[in-house]
């Protein structure tokens, strides 16, 4: 039997089983399971595949490469990477804006809803083979919204928006140049002018959302720091981050 648990997940045990996972399904596999599916009919070749539900448990297809943990590795770094990533995030909104989403949504969520957001597209959850992206997993907090607020946590991740002890913890040392990175990422990702300008206040909002759901779920309490001392650095930071990105 070729089974064992893989490393890295910050919320649910996988089980490499051959050429597949079996993780415990989320909180909406309804959507998730059917978002996998339009993906795959689409075309999309960077999501796993639903191979079968039994029980809580899920069987996805098994993505082969290295998962992108922090500390990051030089390569996944590089300038090259960073637009391998954001034309990757911009295929998957594009992809999932004629998804049809398998329940009625509010009337609030309906005039902002946009695209699908992956709502964690990290580097934790990509996967990469020989130097490149091959692969997104972990879609169990996929939701309709609207692309800027799915770009602002990929550019906090990436870019990445994080204090300076914060990034070096995570292997960016030297330290990048923020400014020059998140305008690389916005450019590849080809973000309107309006969401450029609302983009760092966005990223904030995301942060605030994140530290409020731990509270109340009392989970991952000792990561608050980190990302208050973030929030801090990026309101001082904003005017600056803003205009590289709008000028």
């Amino acid at each position: 039997m070729n089974k064992h648990v893989l490393k890295g997940g910050n919320s649910n045990r996988v089980i490499k089983d051959a050429n597949t996972v079996v993780r415990k399904m989320g909180q909406s596999p309804r959507l998730v399971h059917a978002l996998l599916q339009h993906l795959a009919a689409a075309g999309f070749t960077e999501s796993p595949v639903l191979i079968e539900t039994f029980g809580d448990q899920e069987r996805l297809s098994y993505i082969e490469g290295e998962v992108g943990n922090y500390p990051l590795k030089p390569y996944m770094q590089s300038a090259e990477s960073l637009t391998e990533v954001a034309r990757l995030l911009r295929r998957f909104h594009d992809v999932s804006r004629n998804f049809a989403i398998p329940f009625k949504l509010p009337a609030s969520d309906q005039a902002s809803y946009e695209v699908i957001c992956h709502n964690d597209f990290a580097p934790y959850n990509l996967v990469y083979q020989a130097g490149h992206v091959v692969g997104i997993i972990d879609f169990d907090t996929a939701a309709p919204g609207t692309r800027v607020w799915d770009v602002a946590y990929a550019v906090y991740r990436f870019v990445p928006l994080t204090n300076d002890a914060h990034s070096v913890a995570c292997g960016w040392n030297p330290l990048p140049d923020r400014a020059a990175r998140l305008r690389q990422f916005c450019d590849a990702y080809g973000l309107e002018v309006a969401d450029r300008a609302k983009l760092i206040e966005t990223v904030q909002e995301r942060l605030k959302s994140l530290v409020a759901y731990m509270q109340v779920n009392n989970s991952n309490l000792e990561h608050i720091p980190l990302y208050m001392d973030d929030l801090a650095y990026l309101k001082d930071q904003q005017d600056h981050l803003t205009q590289a990105i709008t000028r």
